[in-house]
């Protein structure tokens, strides 16, 4: 049987069936039922959504009662014992001491402790918080043309219009409690200084599809040396980080597991299971391939646990490579760092935040403006949807209604000036990353690797 993800690597060449532009007749019929269906929800409370694939643990870590837009602007180092490690143990099976012990200075120290004061995103402010599922949808595009985003969930539920939408607002649910906008806002401030000093996940350049490379050193992770929590927050932030990195047409990233000189200790299967629940139901159809590189006996050990858990679409996008060989049949020697046996002379390494980086974020007039100018052009793109998406479809063959062409070229426009207003707004609302720091990622959210 053949593995369509690998074919791609192949005939270098991306498949883009069922993307935007990329649309069969049926598929383009089912996009505008979807669109319905969810235009109908607009209305409706979000606060009454239901996160209906029910995480296979307790991922929110944040578990704690405090919400994460409550903390204050103070340090959270602390140097209290930890109860949190005593109760739910680390490592890949939750093994650990139950044995009370010292906080380390660096286990719940931020960015935000170390960053110079005026390099800081301002306070964040809950007024803006979505009241309708109109609201929180047109939050979680951020900077997407909103049809990317549905085509994702439509493909990921195999064009199942019903069940696409349910994992929709099952998504929107689990945005609001994990209060995406606010860790979107903060940004690394609010991130833990150890952990994205280690460098446990970061972009580096695109594989031979243009998709841009995760690359995950697994002997950087240590369960023990941080809360849980704010390895969720540090993963949530990579991914929507990396959403920032996807143009169409590559709209999938290339992850790099790197098991090298991985032991035991550095698995965290409470991670693990939630880094796969959110990509599966939270960032479906972003992940393009999965290289497990330099797999040692203790990975293929642990490999029989994991793969009954994937999904089947997302197992086969799962490949072994043993060697830089292996690696570079999908990513080319010029893009593949020299640890790897490639040519990139680049290396990680974790560039704090400059003084007035965020000053966007602290003019308000700004702000409000280019918030109520993309308010405007959500409101247009609504409009021009609800009248495409009410035209019926028509035969296979015939001929597209007469004003057909001109509703959906009226939408694409307004959908074009929808993704330019976020552009604009998103320096006033995204506190700055490395990415932006570093010159890859620019001020209108192109990217120069």
């Amino acid at each position: 049987m053949t593995n369509n993800v690998l074919e791609q690597y192949d005939k270098g060449k991306l498949n883009l069936e069922g993307t935007l532009g990329h649309l069969t007749f049926k598929e383009s019929a089912l996009l505008q039922v979807f669109w319905r269906k969810l235009l109908e929800a607009f209305t409706n409370d979000a606060s009454k959504l239901v996160d209906t694939p029910t995480a296979p643990i307790d991922t929110t870590a944040k578990s704690t009662s405090t919400k994460r837009s409550a903390r204050s602007g103070k340090s959270h180092t602390s140097g209290k014992n930890s109860k949190e490690n005593s109760a739910n143990g680390s490592g890949w099976f939750g093994f650990g001491s139950s044995s009370k012990r010292e906080e380390p200075l660096s286990y719940r120290q931020t960015v935000g402790d170390v960053a110079p004061t005026d390099s800081k995103p301002p306070l964040f402010s809950m007024q803006d918080s979505a009241r309708t599922i109109r609201d929180a949808f047109w939050a979680a595009t951020l900077c997407d043309h909103p049809d990317v985003l549905l085509l994702r969930f439509l493909r990921a539920r195999k064009w199942n219009v019903d069940d696409a939408l349910q994992m929709l607002l099952a998504c929107l649910r689990w945005r609001l409690d994990e209060e995406l906008d606010w860790i979107i806002w903060t940004g690394e401030s609010s991130l833990n200084y150890s952990l994205i000093q280690r460098g446990i996940g970061y972009m580096h350049k695109t594989d031979r599809l243009g998709q841009p490379v995760l690359f995950i050193p697994v002997r950087a992770i240590d369960p023990s040396a941080q809360p849980q929590e704010q390895m969720v927050e540090y993963t949530i932030y990579l991914m929507e980080v990396a959403r920032i990195m996807l143009h169409p047409p590559a709209e999938k990233v290339c992850l790099v597991f790197d098991t090298t000189n991985m032991s035991m200790s550095n698995m965290d299967w409470t991670y693990f299971k939630t880094f796969l629940h959110y990509l599966e139901h939270y960032y479906p159809e972003c992940l393009g391939l999965v290289l497990i590189y330099n797999a040692s006996w203790v990975f293929y050990s642990l490999w029989k646990l994991i793969s009954p858990m994937l999904d089947p679409v997302v197992a086969s996008k799962v490949h072994f490579a043993s060697s830089t060989d292996d690696l570079q049949k999908f990513i080319a020697p010029q893009d593949l760092p020299r640890e790897y046996g490639g040519k990139s002379t680049f290396e990680y390494n974790y560039v704090l935040p400059k003084p007035g980086e965020n000053s966007a974020m602290q003019d308000e007039t700004a702000r409000v403006a280019a918030a109520a100018d993309r308010r405007a052009a959500c409101e247009k793109l609504e409009a021009a949807t609800r009248k495409w998406a009410g035209v019926p479809s028509t035969v296979p063959g015939s001929p597209a209604p007469a004003d057909g062409n001109a509703l959906a070229e009226e939408r694409n426009a307004a959908a074009d000036a929808l993704v330019a207003s976020s552009r604009i707004l998103d320096k006033h609302v995204r506190a700055r990353t490395l990415y932006h720091r570093t010159g890859i990622i620019d001020q209108d959210l192109s990217i120069h690797w």
